[in-house]
């Protein structure tokens, strides 16, 4: 009889625990379970009193978690073999711990008795002498395993040269499935019904609402694939395909997989309705825009420009909703940044925002939890609805504030036109000195130094959307010198119109890369 393989289980959920229990006959196959723990600290102290050949750990405990147990225990027992329980969502987490020696994982959503024993007889098979009691031979793993293995950064050199064989043809290609209640088997019979005989597809599992195809097949065979993949799409809307770029040997997988599906599957949160996405046929983004600024947001609002405002705000939120390589985080970041702020706003300019204070926080959660672009902006479109109601309910405007607002408004429609403080006071039948006066008081700044301020932000726009000569832009926004154009541009933005340009061009470059292969 040979000797037990004594075990450790580490997870800070009971049930979790007495599910790994109850997974295998453990002394039936040869381990013994020597003691269970619920923090790394605990654990520490149970590998010191009960000498465990493994421990299986979780990563996300209290007191101490699997990360700093993983270094602790192989520092001080560094015979000892661990695997550690993750989660897809934590895997680049998890996989930081093999540098430290961690035997193995296993993924918790594919946790069953098999598997765990394939994994504590591979642990078991590189303990210095052990004499184990179950068989030292690992289970042959299918294809589809080592390659799942592969896609998660986890596969030697060796399970490459072990795929050759499950290989016929030259040329491989990654599609994912995403919806929910997703049967592997079916999506694979589907994909043989509609091409008998020809590509081979192995099916993977990749999260709880995605499932993975590699296709196997020739060059000729690419459109095929391509037209029969549209076609169950189209016969089954309640999921999303995306064919990701045709690449040439299975080494590739994983960086085709992160660089290529990964980018692509951002599109599925701008674009809803859609339910086929090709490598070569993604929808054209809007093209790239200036950056929203919040500061020229702020000042149209407390200018009671809000018009002005919510116009520039829409505008802007309708070309992020266009840029569909974003993170959804990013987008929905943007969206809760706006309602955090348009909220200060109202307090600080006396409005009465009680009612809004005590929604602000089931605005924020519900753009934050939206599955598509249309959820989070019905939230914000909602909020601003809530917004306009409060501006309309308490108008603060007088007569002469209103006309203030006219003038505000006149200086954003011609500041192309040589402007004088004089001249726009006779316009409105306004008081001179009054108007000057109002402009030191509430932009801190006099009036030409605004007109600066709204002309150097225009151009800004047409330095970052144009190519344009800077000579031709400074006329444009209304400098009759190009000198002073430029000294007033250093001024407000701390450097010259040439260096802003290249600084937002160069911006521009390496934002684009990161999505520019998927066009390719």
């Amino acid at each position: 009889m040979g000797e037990a393989c004594k075990v450790l289980i580490v997870d800070d959920e009971m049930l979790i625990r007495q599910g790994i229990i109850n997974y295998i006959e453990w002394e039936q196959e040869g381990f013994q379970i020597v003691g269970e723990a619920s923090n790394g600290k605990e654990a520490m102290q149970k590998i010191a009193e009960f000498s465990p050949h493994i421990v299986i750990t979780d990563i996300v405990m209290p007191i101490m978690d699997g990360i700093d147990l993983v270094r602790e225990a192989k520092l001080a027992f560094p015979d000892i073999e661990i695997i550690v329980l993750s989660s897809f969502e934590n895997f680049d987490y998890v996989r930081s711990t093999f540098q430290n020696g961690v035997a193995d994982y296993i993924l918790k959503p594919k946790l069953n008795g098999p598997e765990l024993l394939r994994i504590l007889n591979k642990a078991a098979s590189r303990i210095p002498d052990l004499h184990h009691a179950a068989s030292l031979v690992e289970p042959k793993r299918s294809t589809e395993e080592v390659l799942e293995q592969l896609i998660l950064g986890y596969g030697p050199s060796a399970d490459l040269d072990s795929l050759s064989a499950a290989f016929t043809a030259n040329r491989f290609m990654l599609a994912s499935v995403h919806g929910e209640n997703l049967e592997r088997s079916q999506l694979k019979a589907a994909f043989e019904r509609a091409m008998p005989g020809e590509a081979s597809v192995f099916v993977l599992d990749s999260g709880e609402s995605d499932v993975l195809l590699l296709f196997n097949f020739n060059p000729d065979q690419l459109e095929r694939i391509k037209q029969a993949v549209e076609t169950l799409a189209s016969e089954n809307r309640d999921a999303v395909w995306m064919l990701g770029k045709p690449f040439d040997g299975i080494g590739d997988l994983k960086s085709l997989h992160d660089e290529n599906l990964l980018i692509m599957k951002k599109y599925l949160f701008y674009l809803p309705e859609q339910t086929f996405f090709t490598f070569d046929g993604l929808p054209e983004e809007k093209a790239k825009q200036a950056t929203f600024d919040l500061n020229h947001f702020i000042e149209m609002f407390k200018d009671r420009l809000f018009n002005a405002a919510f116009t520039y705000l829409e505008n802007h939120v309708d070309y992020l909703a266009g840029r569909y390589s974003n993170d959804s985080f990013e987008f929905k970041s943007f969206l809760g940044n706006v309602v955090f702020n348009i909220i200060v706003l109202l307090d600080t300019m006396k409005y009465d925002i009680q009612e809004l204070e005590q929604k602000k926080y089931s605005y924020f959660t519900k753009i934050n939890e939206a599955a598509h672009v249309n959820e989070a902006l019905d939230e914000l479109n909602g909020f601003l609805g809530e917004v306009r109601e409060i501006l309309l309910s308490e108008d603060k405007g007088s007569e002469q504030a209103k006309n203030l607002n006219l003038i505000l408004a006149y200086i954003e429609q011609h500041f192309t036109e040589p402007l004088r403080l004089s001249e726009i006071a006779g316009h409105f039948h306004f008081n001179a000195s009054y108007l000057s006066s109002y402009f030191s008081t509430h932009h801190k700044e006099g009036f030409s130094e605004y007109l600066n301020r709204v002309r150097i932000k225009k151009s800004m726009e047409l330095l970052e959307n144009s190519t344009v000569s800077i000579s031709n832009i400074s006329g444009m926004v209304g400098y009759s010198e190009h000198s002073y154009y430029c000294k007033v541009f250093k001024r407000i933005t701390g450097m010259s119109p040439g260096s802003y340009r290249k600084e937002i061009q160069a911006q521009h470059e390496n934002e684009e890369k990161g999505v520019s292969h998927l066009k390719k």
